[in-house]
């Protein structure tokens, strides 16, 4: 057994090898053929602008510091592999600063209990419970701590891309969407940057559902996250309460699924999750 489990790890890291070799490309024909189109570009941001008013940026305006329980399951061989943690999941306490990429993960369970992982201004640290926290490299709260905040967030921190354009229309699950397609620096696939087509759902103007990929970890790896639940989590923001990731939106299979649940915003300093006073806050600036 526990060479066939071996046997299926090496199968596994040839496929995702394969997938950074081919270097995915996500874009709709309409979003290829569009480029530069300068009705396609005013389109794309005015749909992006025009969002559900609670998943627009407008909606955190009042928020400088949140905290909520963040639950996360990993499914199926990919998601073992994928998941950061010993176990196929994980329970914690997540606090963020909105339009930024500080942070942190502080565990309920499992073997990381008490443990906290976090990120400011790039710069990683872990805390042990009653601890003072420690700054070093560490690669699972450099990936995993601004990734579960950039979710959470992505419809309003989406606008922010430097290259947005209408991808055209099309139907998913009796609903229909206008495609909205989002990078930075170039419309073409970039090794280094993630490619976004978000899905506005017509009827609501909420963004159901967001395809993306994940150069940072699995370089050409494509995923889709579905936005389930929504609902008021204080004066009209509007949070999901699961964010279902799937390896494709059309097959059967669930790579891993966030909970979110006990939403707070203000209730504490922000200096919670910037420890280090001598560090420039950097907002949604990736420092690259």
């Amino acid at each position: 057994m526990q060479s066939f489990k071996i046997y299926q790890l090496f199968i596994l890291s040839l496929v995702l090898f394969s997938c950074q070799a081919c270097l995915s490309d996500i874009r709709t024909e309409a979003a290829k053929s569009s480029g530069t189109n300068e009705i396609n570009l005013n389109k794309g941001r005015d749909l992006l602008s025009n969002i559900h008013e609670g998943q627009s940026p407008s909606a955190w305006e009042d928020i400088e510091v949140y905290e909520l329980t963040l639950e996360d399951e990993f499914f199926g061989l990919m998601g073992k592999v994928a998941s950061p943690f010993p176990g196929s999941s994980m329970s914690a306490q997540a606090m963020y600063a909105p339009g930024s990429y500080d942070g942190k993960l502080t565990f309920n369970s499992g073997k990381l209990k008490g443990e906290t992982w976090g990120i400011q201004s790039w710069k990683t640290y872990t805390q042990k419970s009653g601890n003072q926290p420690v700054f070093d490299k560490n690669k699972k709260a450099a990936f995993w701590v601004p990734t579960y905040q950039y979710f959470i967030e992505l419809p309003a921190r989406i606008q922010n891309a430097t290259i947005i354009s209408y991808a055209g229309e099309q139907a998913f699950n009796e609903q229909t969407y206008d495609l909205v397609y989002a990078t930075w620096k170039s419309q073409e696939p970039q090794k280094d940057i993630d490619q976004y087509m978000v899905w506005i759902n017509k009827k609501t103007k909420a963004m159901d559902l967001v395809e993306f990929t994940v150069r940072d970890a699995f370089g050409g790896t494509k995923a889709t996250a579905f936005y389930e639940d929504l609902q008021d989590v204080k004066d009209g923001l509007l949070l999901p309460k699961q964010i279902t990731i799937k390896p494709n939106k059309e097959k059967e299979g669930v790579l891993h699924r966030m909970s979110l649940s006990n939403f707070q915003a203000n209730h504490v300093s922000v200096s919670e999750i910037r420890p280090d006073t001598n560090l420039k806050v950097m907002g949604d600036d990736k420092g690259e």
